[in-house]
């Protein structure tokens, strides 16, 4: 049976004075009749009136469960609740979840009622402690984005068989012929069969491998497994198949397939049936660089935090799919999201539009105390093993991260990070696993990161880290630690009145050595972001110069709700365009346009020639990869683009990084003066770079421009 989607209309009551549970707000009976509606997903920091409210709420619903799911195993499910989530339903307390991030689910098949009217209360609280995680931090610090309370992701009912697929994890391989290429590719899946019913099972699980788009089997046939579980008994069954020539997940080509699972009775009677979807690619860690699917690339990304205006982390999949639409027009394909596990549409957004993820839980900050704490460490250990179970199978997801700034160059988070590493590769030992470190400027061998499987280095040199010039000696120092390591910008970026907190003062600063604005000049003017795009080109052109940096993430997409008030986005919170926006695009675009040739008119005929070269060789640029499939659109408008006279694509041969290429198109002359606009395309649709001349071949449109 179909999930019953219980997100929509709820009945919603802050509980400022705790007398909810001692009132029975939870019971069946209970009349919430006076309580507002509100739309879960919800979060009740975005109503005016509770905008800066920390403290417990209620959420309750009223819904029909059908007749048919009278003997079906039922399970609530919650993508995510902020932070503490306690549970009724039916007047009963069926449990809790701690964390704001990750799903949960509870079995309420004893107290559910099919075929009849049942109520569900939940009762969450947003408040933040120093045994939390994220956590409160040491002299009334905390974690610096908003504690958004509430319903933040969609709920539902989930009904299956008394015996049921309870999750699977897929492992795919390739069998590599040359970059980009394989003849076979092996599935590998562990399946988890739970039988909650009195009667033994004795049946069989029948797996296919399917074309995501054409739904058609890529095998030669499907591939099965006997098995025999007692009453309330499980079974791990591990299903093997192998595919001809595989079609290969690349960012640029984010090719899909869906795995199968079907559990059906020895008299053939279905139970469950389940599909996850997944890329088959091939990612290694080698000698200190990244390859994909063979090939050595250096990419580039941002990050982003779940915070919509109006909706705050309770995104909207409209809000979520247009903020990743613009990151790909930034030329977005790989990012450590933000500090926390993603919501589940963004993890498909990657996989299916080409980004690759390292998705992270949010131990911020931790300090040594915290770290050493055994329930912390339980806690941190829930997220990630919730983190991992959700994400598993999305071909996206090429690493894990346990953390964040946390005191990592301390015996406490030495043994705090070689722990968790253990943690993760016992749950998942087919991806690498690192965390994001702060401590890596001056001495990074005595970091923790030595325990990792990779560098992700949060570098603000020029502001918090030091003067700009260190950039360049610190990253040379870290390759020099760990030469075998790859080695990822996690994190970089500028605000504009940095040194407010935890700085010196402006009038000491000087511009030469620091990125900074004077006192009193706005962080949202566009003298601060002058010195962003600055900072951006300066920086790029030092990872650039060092082979080792193998990707850098800009920190980040948008303004967002802090407590410290930073503003660090290329866009501002309403999503309006900052100029850093313009030249990261460029900065990250794989390749650009040179110029336009244009010919002498033949009558009313003209021809152009477009000169562009993609970034590299991979020594030497960044972002460098092979494009493939790429295509040139160009179209001859009026000035102000409001008029098409003409337009067309074409479509480009492979180009490995550092190739010059040309292409030639002809039109016809306008009668009206017009501008000629060529864009380089990828071939998932976004548009990578684009300049607009006039009719003289005058560049007129170019973030590259002075």
């Amino acid at each position: 049976m179909k999930p019953l989607l219980l997100s929509g209309e709820w009945r919603f009551s802050i509980d400022r004075r705790k007398v909810g549970e001692k009132q029975q707000w939870y019971g069946a009976e209970f009349d919430d009749g006076e309580w507002p509606l509100v739309n879960v997903p919800h979060t009740w920091n975005v109503m005016p009136e509770y905008t800066d409210y920390e403290g417990l709420a209620w959420y309750r619903k009223s819904f029909s469960i059908p007749t048919a799911a009278k003997d079906a195993r039922l399970s609530l499910h919650f993508e995510a609740a902020f932070y503490l989530a306690r549970v009724w339903m039916n007047g009963q307390f069926v449990g809790q979840h701690e964390g704001g991030y990750t799903p949960f689910d509870f079995d309420v098949s004893q107290v559910a009622l099919a075929g009849q009217l049942n109520t569900l209360a939940v009762q969450v609280d947003n408040l933040r402690s120093g045994d939390r995680l994220p956590a409160d931090l040491d002299n009334g610090w905390s974690f610096d984005w908003y504690n958004f309370g509430g319903l933040t992701r969609d709920v539902s009912l989930k009904m299956t068989s008394r015996a049921y697929i309870a999750r699977q994890q897929t492992v795919s391989t390739p069998h590599l012929t040359a970059q980009d290429a394989a003849d076979t590719a092996t599935v590998n899946s562990a399946v988890t069969i739970d039988n909650t019913s009195s009667d033994t099972l004795e049946g069989t699980l029948f797996a296919d491998l399917l074309d995501d788009v054409t739904s058609r089997s890529a095998l030669d046939g499907p591939v099965s497994a006997v098995l025999t579980i007692p009453p309330g008994g499980s079974s791990d069954v591990q299903l093997t198949a192998t595919l001809a020539s595989p079609r290969l997940w690349h960012f640029d080509h984010p090719n899909l397939y869906r795995w199968s699972v079907s559990l059906k009775t020895s008299a053939g009677q279905l139970l469950d049936t389940r599909e996850v979807t997944l890329g088959i690619r091939s990612i290694e860690l080698k000698d200190g660089y990244f390859y994909l699917n063979g090939e050595r690339v250096r990419l580039v990304g941002v990050t982003r935090h779940a915070d919509a205006p109006a909706q705050g982390s309770a995104e909207t999949v409209t809000a979520m799919a247009a903020d990743y639409e613009d990151l790909k027009l930034l030329n977005e394909v790989l990012s450590r999201p933000v500090h926390y596990p993603q919501n589940e549409f963004i993890l498909d957004y990657a996989d299916r539009h080409g980004i690759l993820l390292i998705p992270e839980v949010p131990a911020w900050q931790l300090s040594q105390q915290q770290m050493d704490s055994q329930p912390m460490r339980e806690l941190v250990q829930q997220q990630l093993r919730e983190m991992i179970q959700a994400d598993f199978n999305h071909a996206s997801v090429w690493a894990w991260s346990v953390g964040n700034e946390i005191e990592s160059n301390t015996p406490a988070g030495i043994r705090f990070v070689k722990d968790m590493i253990a943690y993760v590769k016992n749950i998942d030992p087919t991806r690498p696993v690192g965390f994001a470190s702060n401590r890596l400027y001056s001495q990074p061998e005595y970091d923790a990161t030595a325990l990792s499987d990779f560098v992700l280095m949060n570098q603000y040199c020029g502001t918090w880290g030091g003067p700009k010039q260190s950039l360049g000696p610190d990253l040379d120092r870290i390759h020099q630690a760990w030469p075998d390591k790859v080695v990822i910008i996690s994190e970089y970026g500028f605000e504009p009145h940095w040194n407010a907190n935890w700085g010196p003062p402006a009038s000491t600063l000087n511009a030469g050595e620091y990125y900074f604005i004077p006192d009193g000049t706005p962080s949202t003017s566009e003298e601060a972001d002058a010195i962003r795009q600055q900072l951006i080109r300066e920086q790029m052109a030092t990872y650039r110069s060092k082979p080792f940096v193998s990707g850098a993430i800009f920190w980040t997409y948008q303004d967002y709700r802090t407590l410290t008030n930073f503003i660090m986005g290329l866009v501002d919170a309403n999503r309006n365009r900052r100029g850093s926006w313009t030249v990261l695009q460029d900065e990250y675009a794989p390749a650009l346009i040179d110029s336009l040739a244009f010919s002498p008119a033949a009558g009313s005929r003209r021809t152009v020639r477009v000169n562009f070269h993609s970034r590299g060789p991979v020594e030497v640029e960044m972002p460098a990869y092979t494009l493939r499939g790429y295509n040139l659109q160009w179209a001859v408008t009026s000035p102000d683009a409001a008029k098409v006279f003409s337009e067309n694509s074409i479509f480009l041969p492979d180009l490995a990084p550092g190739t010059y290429g040309s292409s030639e198109f002809e039109f016809m002359e306008p009668s009206d003066d017009y501008i000629v606009t060529v864009s380089l395309m990828r071939p998932t649709g976004f548009s990578i770079t684009e300049r607009s001349f006039d009719r003289d071949g005058t560049l007129i449109r170019s973030s590259l421009m002075p």
